[in-house]
């Protein structure tokens, strides 16, 4: 047999074998079982979507601090994170310092707008906090099928 034939025959089977475990593959995933790589729902962005517009932007505002915005700030402490890896002289005991500082201020973040939610729920009658409650849950359970798709075990 000539090698040019082998060669066509070998990447016909590897072509083969790749769109197989493509095939498996995708049927796995979207199976509906074995569902471990699937993290629960996070409240913390619903609690931020479930505050009125103006809140959630100052809390933006007075989270960004010098940078402007909670978004500039991020990127930039991204960018200090990663100009201390490039360091030449790396000091672990600064990047320590730098990262627990930016988990602090997260922290301060996250614990202003988990206040200013409470301070809503506090404010509403037993009624809407429950209808709020059945609001929330029903997100919880569209966010899964907005990224997955409908009828793939997520009910």
């Amino acid at each position: 047999m000539k090698l040019w034939l082998k060669l066509l025959l070998a990447g016909s089977l590897a072509l083969n074998l790749a769109v197989i475990g493509i095939a498996v593959g995708a049927a796995w995933r979207f199976s509906g079982t074995d569902r471990h790589w699937h993290r629960p729902q996070a409240i913390e962005p619903l609690i931020f979507r479930g505050l009125e517009p103006e809140t959630r932007k100052s809390l933006r505002l007075e989270a960004g601090g010098e940078h402007g915005s909670y978004h500039k700030r991020r990127r930039a402490e991204s960018a200090a994170v990663i100009e201390a890896l490039r360091s030449g002289s790396f000091d672990a005991a600064a990047l320590r310092d730098m990262l627990r500082s930016q988990a602090d201020a997260r922290h301060a973040f996250h614990t202003k707008v988990q206040d200013a939610w409470v301070s809503k729920m506090e404010a509403m009658t037993p009624e809407e906090r429950a209808a709020f409650a059945d609001r929330m849950e029903e997100r919880m359970q569209q966010r899964g099928k907005r990224w997955h798709g409908a009828g793939h075990g997520r009910d």
